[in-house]
């Protein structure tokens, strides 16, 4: 019964802190996008973004393995939006964000943030999927196709976007960004298999690579295939690529598979790395399984301090008096 009741408490998680595909609100509108570097690639470790309006930080996310973001629940105006600089190379870059949405129905905005170099700091080179799409071999019809793929991907189109990946992928069977970007916008669409069979592809163009690594082991861990996520995540970490996203969902294929020693030393490192607000509800649901019901609150409840005006409030509020409830009864 204990176990049954803990599984379904991780289901509530995962739907709570949405780490993948925000899936909170159903009555109003969303505001997503990407954190990029000026390559137009997503950072390396994921990014704090905070959202703003007329002056109060009312809601804060962290990028997903794509540099993904996206807050919702929120009524029309002008908002800002900020992501956190790594102090090194980029700074702290802020855009305006506008939901002008008519009529009752929940509606999506879109709005990407470049990072900007810090003064003085030399830009990283552009990584392998940059200069690939700029390889002068490549067919023009690809590049072209890619190119309009991307943006429609940032402009929130994946059905769209994978038709023109589609046609890059034909005019080059060894386009590997373009099979990296069909995955992309498969497990965006939770098309799961299909976003497997392109991470694969990608992976056998370059066995090098950490990318198609990363997002197989998504995909299996949101099919809840989790012994062959970690064999796939486990290699991200060995080829020293790892990110704090990379270890949350190392910690979360370890809590499902009963290694709770790794997974709370993952799930810790994921936190450390990023201070994303996820870690701890992953925390909390490890030691509600490890009968731990003491440990799980401490964790719910530093969510609650340290993101007072987070929208699972209330989940997690409601979380905390179920384990303490269970807790009392345990005396």
């Amino acid at each position: 019964m204990h176990a049954d009741l803990s599984h379904r408490f991780v289901i509530a998680c995962i739907w709570i802190c949405a780490i993948v595909q925000p899936l909170f609100s159903q009555s109003a509108h969303t505001l997503q996008g990407k954190v990029l570097l000026q390559s137009g690639s997503a950072p390396s470790n994921s990014v704090r973004v905070t959202l703003t309006f007329n002056g109060v930080r009312i809601y804060e996310a962290f990028t997903d393995l794509s540099g993904r973001f996206s807050f919702t629940g929120l009524k029309r105006g002008v908002y800002q939006l900020e992501a956190e600089g790594d102090g090194r190379t980029f700074e702290t870059t802020r855009v305006r964000a506008e939901v002008s949405a008519f009529g009752a129905a929940p509606q999506s905005f879109t709005q990407n943030i470049s990072l900007r170099p810090l003064a003085g700091k030399s830009v990283p080179p552009a990584d392998t999927v940059s200069a690939e799409v700029s390889d002068p071999s490549l067919p023009q019809q690809a590049r072209d196709a890619y190119k309009k793929g991307s943006k429609r991907a940032s402009d929130d189109k994946p059905e769209e976007a994978l038709k023109l990946f589609e046609q890059a992928v034909q005019a080059a069977p060894a386009f590997y960004a373009a099979h990296l970007a069909m995955a992309d916008q498969y497990l965006k669409l939770r098309r799961f298999d299909d976003a497997a069979a392109s991470y694969i592809k990608a992976k056998e163009i370059k066995p090098d690579r950490a990318e198609p690594l990363s997002g197989l082991g998504a995909t299996l861990i949101q099919q809840q295939k989790y012994s062959e996520a970690l064999s796939q995540l486990r290699k991200v970490v060995e080829m020293g690529k790892q990110s704090s996203a990379t270890y949350l969902y190392l910690g979360l294929g370890e809590t499902m598979t009963g290694d709770y020693a790794a997974a709370e030393s993952d799930l810790k490192r994921s936190f450390e790395l990023s201070k994303a607000p996820v870690a701890r509800i992953y925390l909390a649901n490890l030691y509600e399984l490890k009968g731990e019901p003491h440990k799980a609150i401490e964790q719910l409840q530093a969510f609650l301090n340290e993101n007072p005006d987070a929208p699972q409030s209330k989940q997690v509020r409601g979380a905390i008096e179920k384990l303490r409830k269970q807790s009392g009864n345990k005396k």
